[in-house]
């Protein structure tokens, strides 16, 4: 393949991908793996931002527990000062949106971001591209490359910044109709009333919990909980005025849907069972089904139009194809993908 279709064909998946409407955090291993392709680094990370202005949440590629639990639960402590340039500060920044970290000044080198985040997980060059939404910063995409690779240079900031369009539209959040499927059994914790005191959590709710890397919520990032994360206490608050609360934390591939309800023990104070659930948006395995298709970029966006229902007619406007050429690539699509007609088609990637 060359380099020229093979790029076109990465700016393709990026649109379908930021497309599909599901929002940014159950896509953010496919926006690194194909952003980092873009510019040719050796690994990406994708934070994104509280309603405190602060990091909610992550995705990283490549870093191992101990770098991940500092991140977790001491961010404030140890990555928010003069010298230290990383997410909080550049989502402060108004001057421009990518690059600040291809030529850092000196004190970042010395800086805790650097070499207990940055170096620790073996990286050395930075990329950093922010993504705005109403003139509110919303995400932070950061790529590495090893200290022997070259430096990034304004070539790469110019090719990260030609995804801005596409990532802002990945910040569309989920509409109350999108559909989410239940991967896995659910997980269980117990607290106390008030949600201050770990009384069980159950080996599942402890990895998954763990796999959602949630800023912080005191998850350790290895071992069992050893205290309630800090969403526990608003559930059981809750419990006064709600019969079962439940909240929606977005973690990469997906959510937990977590809800509470009050346990009556015989000659104990009551408790809060949390009930932890891992959930995946069907648009994105849709999505995903196509994408590995041995098919062109622009025939990947026909069968997507057909996934999401539409007519022939309308696949053709939606993906600017006449109507001979259309019957051309679904001559080779129908091929690829073992179906025989239109309908067939779209009840073949309709069905996750």
């Amino acid at each position: 393949m060359s380099e020229g279709l093979g790029t076109k064909r990465l700016w393709t998946e990026l649109d379908l991908v930021c497309a599909t409407g599901v929002g940014m955090e159950p896509i953010a291993a496919d926006l690194c793996r194909i952003v980092r392709h873009l510019v040719k680094a050796d690994a990406g990370a994708i934070f994104w931002m509280g309603d405190n202005g602060l990091p909610a949440g992550f995705f990283h590629e490549d870093s191992d527990a101990a770098v991940r639990d500092l991140f977790a639960n001491a961010y404030e402590e140890l990555f928010i000062g003069h010298c230290e340039i990383n997410v909080a500060s550049l989502i402060g920044r108004t001057d421009f949106d990518c690059g600040h970290l291809i030529a850092p000044p000196t004190e970042y080198w010395k800086s805790n971001t650097y070499n207990l985040l940055v170096r620790a997980s073996g990286h050395h060059h930075t990329i950093d591209l922010r993504i705005d939404d109403g003139g509110r910063p919303r995400a932070v995409i950061l790529l590495f490359r090893a200290a022997r690779r070259p430096a990034f240079e304004a070539t790469d900031r110019d090719r990260l910044r030609l995804g801005l369009p596409s990532l802002r539209r990945a910040l569309q959040m989920p509409s109350d109709t999108a559909r989410w499927t239940p991967r896995g059994a659910p997980a269980y914790i117990v607290v106390d009333a008030d949600g201050s005191s770990l009384l069980f959590a159950s080996e599942t709710a402890s990895s998954r919990l763990q796999h959602g890397n949630l800023v912080a919520q005191g998850v350790p990032q290895t071992g069992r909980l050893v205290s309630p994360p800090a969403f526990a206490a608003e559930l059981c608050r809750r419990l006064s005025n709600e019969l079962r609360p439940a909240l929606r934390l977005p973690v990469p591939e997906g959510r937990l849907h977590v809800c509470a309800e009050r346990l009556e023990r015989t000659g104990a104070e009551s408790a809060v069972l949390l009930t932890l659930q891992h959930e995946e948006p069907d648009r994105i395995t849709i999505v995903r089904r196509v994408l590995a298709l041995d098919i062109s970029p622009r025939q990947k966006s026909i069968v997507l139009a057909a996934a999401s229902g539409a007519s022939r007619t309308d696949a053709a406007a939606q993906t600017n194809t006449s109507a001979e050429a259309l019957k051309k690539h679904l001559a080779t699509i129908y091929q690829a993908t073992g179906t025989r007609s239109w309908s067939d088609l779209s009840r073949a990637f309709a069905q996750t």
